[in-house]
């Protein structure tokens, strides 16, 4: 009789797991700040943050089986992609359980995304045991979001319905983070990142092809891209060149490997009555308010009549200025 309750015994402490509603683990989060975005810049930002999970105070060094489970957070109500909240501004970003950005890290209150389980061995000492484990929660900005506007945007993970850590004692089987929900601990944390005012600018260039004697308007145009933050005002500069004694009211294009030039000028229309440069000396700048997507403007330029210099190719660099 004494064999089978000895052998009874055995069977149940391995199907039973032990009870962790003792208070024994404990964790922390810290917050996860994506810095500074730009975005027009087209790139995906990431950032990273932890979770520390402390057991202490286990009568036996048995491991336990900790789950966190992370919600939605406060700015929206998806896992993907979750949302960070600047007014009415989303910003979309998602927290993962790999650098690679291929697990979201989900919640026991979704079949859609799993919450991300840890394994933590114990080792006794003075009486009792203990143990601890650090998790890497990974974060990233898809690039591609246009309409969003320069400020802070955040998104809170307070309370246990948004992030939780559960556990639970072992002896073999560890068990479901699904079947789970007490001891449930809350791990409050935030996520943030600011938006910022920014533009990116590119050029073509002029060419006004072969010409003999300068006897008559030569026309020419090129094309400025600009994509600026999504209401960022902006405005757009051009230099006088580096032509000798040029100025933004008279360009000039200088012969390679001479001293020769041939005066031009740019213009912001077709007409060429509104000299582009710097606004100074007569002259105007381009201005626009940014939409996160690429804005064209054509530059305009002409070679008025004048004496003709000798044969050669005829140069001039331009640099172009986005001020926002």
């Amino acid at each position: 009789m004494k064999r089978c309750m000895f052998v009874l015994f055995i069977v149940l402490a391995v199907l039973c797991p032990i009870s962790g509603h003792a208070q024994s683990c404990t964790g922390s989060a810290s917050n996860l700040n994506f810095g500074s975005i730009s975005p027009v810049a087209g790139t995906t930002t990431g950032a990273s943050s932890t979770i520390t999970i402390r057991c202490t105070g286990f009568p036996l060094a048995l491991p336990v089986r900790a789950c966190v489970n992370l919600g939605v957070g406060s700015g929206g109500t998806t896992y993907a992609p979750r949302i960070a909240l600047n007014g009415s501004s989303q910003l979309q970003y998602n927290l993962y359980a790999d650098s690679a950005g291929g697990i979201v890290w989900g919640s026991r209150r979704t079949t859609s995304y799993s919450p991300v389980a840890v394994n933590i061995p114990l080792t006794s000492s003075g009486g009792t045991a203990s143990g601890s484990a650090t998790l890497t929660v990974y974060g990233r900005v898809p690039a591609s979001q246009p309409d969003l506007v320069a400020g802070t945007y955040t998104s809170s993970f307070a309370g246990t319905a948004q992030a939780e850590l559960d556990y639970q004692q072992y002896v073999i089987a560890a068990p479901s983070c699904a079947t789970m929900s007490t001891p449930a601990l809350a791990l409050p944390f935030t996520v943030s990142a600011a938006v910022i005012n920014d533009c990116t600018i590119s050029a073509t260039n002029i060419n006004f092809g072969t010409a003999g004697v300068l006897s008559t308007t030569l026309t020419a145009t090129g094309t400025l891209t600009v994509a600026c933050t999504n209401d960022d005002v902006y405005s757009i500069a051009l230099s006088p060149g580096t032509g000798s004694g040029a100025t933004v009211a008279d360009r000039r294009m200088t012969k390679s490997g001479g001293n020769e030039q041939v005066r031009y000028q740019l213009y912001r229309n077709a007409a060429g009555t509104i000299a582009w440069g710097d606004g100074t000396n007569g002259t105007s700048t381009a201005t626009g308010e940014g939409t996160g997507t690429s804005q064209s403007f054509t530059v305009y330029a002409r070679v008025l009549p004048q004496t003709t210099p000798s044969a050669g190719t005829y140069v001039d660099t331009i640099i172009a200025t986005i001020t926002y």
